[in-house]
């Protein structure tokens, strides 16, 4: 159980990584985008000037009436002068944006998530007691699995549980889960009571290779 929540940990660690990078890399294409549409709009700015009646030549005395300011090209400047006043505005808003979201990617990447996982292992699992209730003066001490070992089994195994009655029956190992006699089928990350009072089986991995990972606590 304890290395799938660090496995759990681990993916939750990479998707926050992984949108932190997604929002750094969108971010700096916007301002290069807004960046190139504000040069293009002053180029355009600049067409506009170079083109106004400024350097036409002098009117007639009959039209030498000021010129009315609210006139096409005038309406077009004013509006290419908003436009870049808001695209830079926005810019520099997407700048500081940009710069909170490095910083918030500097900080996932010194995160150490797998902290967590034995403690969380043990309050599913009882852990075995100096005496368990289960202790047996004639329970094996050789070729045996000491309490609380973890080990590898595969189907048909039997491994006794030393000093104790307990014997760990494997019948069958699949994806995901073990099944294991007087215990029945336990799924990985789980546990289940044996036939000896006080202990019980808890499979940490268990793949379609035939192989599983388990545990034997008595309390």
């Amino acid at each position: 159980m304890d290395r799938l929540i660090a496995l759990l940990a681990a993916l939750v660690g990479l998707i926050a990584l992984g949108g932190a990078l997604l929002v750094h890399n969108s971010a700096t294409a916007t301002m290069e985008r807004q960046a190139a549409e504000i040069a293009g709009l002053k180029g355009a700015l600049n067409g506009v000037l170079s083109a106004s009646p400024a350097d036409q030549a002098a009117p007639s005395p009959a039209s030498a009436a000021p010129v009315a300011t609210d006139t096409p090209a005038a309406e077009t400047i004013a509006a290419l002068e908003r436009r870049i006043a808001a695209l830079e505005k926005t810019s520099s808003t997407q700048a500081i944006e940009l710069a909170a979201a490095r910083a918030a990617l500097d900080a996932r990447a010194g995160l150490a998530p797998s902290a967590p996982v034995t403690e969380v292992a043990t309050v599913e699992q009882p852990d075995s007691s100096a005496t368990p209730a289960a202790y047996s003066a004639d329970g094996p001490t050789t070729d045996c699995i000491p309490l609380g070992t973890r080990f590898m089994a595969q189907s048909g195994d039997s491994f006794p549980i030393c000093k104790t009655s307990a014997v760990v029956n494997v019948t069958a190992v699949s994806e995901g889960s073990a099944i294991v006699e007087g215990a029945g089928a336990v799924t990985a990350g789980g546990f289940a009571a044996m036939t000896v009072q006080g202990c019980t089986v808890m499979v940490f991995t268990a793949d379609a290779s035939g192989f599983a990972e388990l545990r034997v606590s008595c309390t």
